[in-house]
């Protein structure tokens, strides 16, 4: 076991398809009382059907050291083939929304287990999501209603408790409308198949049908979207588009939190072994961390 890492956590029950274990990253010192530090919660991406939290110690060690806070990053289950060595063409077991609903069991785990796992301020989330992790931590973001609640009544946690915990969310490269995905990239109809069915209802933005009027005590958290301009899976309409939806569902005390940003950081996967990077997930985090 690496030092500073609690690894294999199991938030929710296991089975033989279900990934529901997290990792855990502390910073080597603590520059905040372990209980006033927030949790930086990293979802990684994989079009939805690969990836796993193993491949992403650096990124989360480099996090909690620059950060100075606790980073868990989460498996979730995929949408893999029915099969082994299966068709891609067919749907998966798991499809959406169940990976959503998986990082909802985890944020509720982390709320209710922190002084369990060495203490950090359950009611300071910060979401960062890469590509598919992208939409699914915005879908977390604007719709609680539909992911967060039901985790809030299975805990009897006060309705809304989780959503207010989320103070920011950064979308790395996300993928924001699944059916503009595929305008660009019809190739990747294989993996929008597994993932949401042969007829995917997919995320249109803020909801499935592309249509979203928020609560009357909704507020948007801080929220950054950044992306590389050399990024070469993931087309720039999809960080702009987004952008303008968030700003179109915020009020008017919350527009100017939503922010967007371009850089030279390489590939789609490469970006995230940059320091900068770390360096801007760091600068968000401790912008809005003053502000409180």
């Amino acid at each position: 076991m690496q030092k500073n890492v609690l690894n294999d956590i199991v938030y929710a029950p296991v089975s033989s398809w279900e990934k529901h274990t997290l990792d855990l990253y502390y910073p080597s010192t603590h520059k905040t009382a372990p209980t006033s530090r927030p949790i930086i919660v990293f979802v990684h991406g994989g079009a939805w059907r690969t990836g796993d939290k193993s491949g992403f110690v650096d990124l989360a060690s480099n996090l909690a050291e620059s950060t100075g806070n606790v980073v868990a990053v989460i498996n979730y289950t995929l949408s893999i083939a029915i099969t082994k060595d299966g068709p891609t063409s067919v749907p998966s077991k798991a499809q959406h929304p169940k990976h959503v609903q998986d990082i909802a069991s985890a944020l509720g785990y982390l709320y209710t287990h922190s002084q369990e796992h060495g203490g950090y301020n359950p009611d300071r989330f910060y979401l960062v999501g890469h590509s598919a992790g992208g939409q699914i931590t915005g879908l977390l973001a604007l719709r609680p209603d539909l992911y967060l609640m039901p985790v809030e009544i299975e805990l009897g946690l006060t309705i809304g408790t989780l959503h207010k915990a989320i103070h920011g969310v950064i979308g790395v490269e996300g993928i924001y409308n699944v059916h503009r995905l595929l305008r660009v990239w019809p190739s990747y109809s294989d993996f929008v198949i597994q993932g949401f069915g042969h007829d995917p209802n997919a995320l249109i933005h803020g909801s499935p049908d592309g249509q979203w009027v928020p609560s009357l005590d909704f507020t948007l958290p801080h929220y950054a979207i950044i992306q590389s301009n050399q990024d070469e899976l993931v087309d720039p309409a999809q960080a702009k588009d987004y952008f303008k939806y968030l700003q179109s569902v915020s009020s008017d005390s919350s527009r100017n939190r939503v922010v967007i940003e371009f850089g030279d950081w390489g590939s789609h996967d490469a970006m995230l072994q940059t320091p900068q990077f770390i360096k801007t997930i760091t600068k968000y985090i401790h912008e809005w961390e003053s502000q409180q």
